[in-house]
């Protein structure tokens, strides 16, 4: 007769490769989204695959407030204010002048530049994790 420690230890070695093939899927899961977040900064403006337009704002800084580290992009009624906060990455995208993206300061968004904005909560457009600015010709 089998003891139920025979059994017992038998079923979670059954469940072991489950376990594991479980994990491994999971992991290779997150691995495309951490991958694109560590070379966010070197892809251009509007072109984030699945994010550049739809999670995302392309388009002009209509004005900044250095005072409340905020940026007010769209016209009309689109127009809203978006956060600059500590933990906002601010990047300098020169892929049009054939140079490579190099890090920005909040002193780099001024009214009328090209940017594209991440927000911290897509649906709140309340703070930005990342903006990347087009670059200027002395950038």
């Amino acid at each position: 007769m089998t003891s139920h420690a025979t059994l017992t230890g038998a079923r979670a070695t059954a469940r072991s490769p489950i376990a594991a093939a479980a994990t491994a899927l999971v992991l290779l899961m997150t691995m495309p989204a951490a991958a694109q977040q560590s070379t966010e900064q070197f892809i251009p403006i509007g072109r984030s695959p699945g994010l550049s337009g739809t999670q995302t704002y392309v388009g002009t800084i209509a004005d900044v407030d250095a005072g409340a580290r905020t940026v007010a992009l769209g016209t009309g009624a689109a127009r809203h204010d978006v956060r600059i906060t500590p933990r906002t990455r601010i990047w300098i995208d020169r892929t049009q002048y054939g140079k490579a993206n190099t890090a920005g300061r909040f002193e780099d968004l001024a009214p009328g530049r090209r940017v594209e904005v991440r927000y911290v909560d897509a649906a709140a457009k309340q703070a930005a994790d990342w903006i990347k600015v087009a670059a200027e010709a002395g950038d």
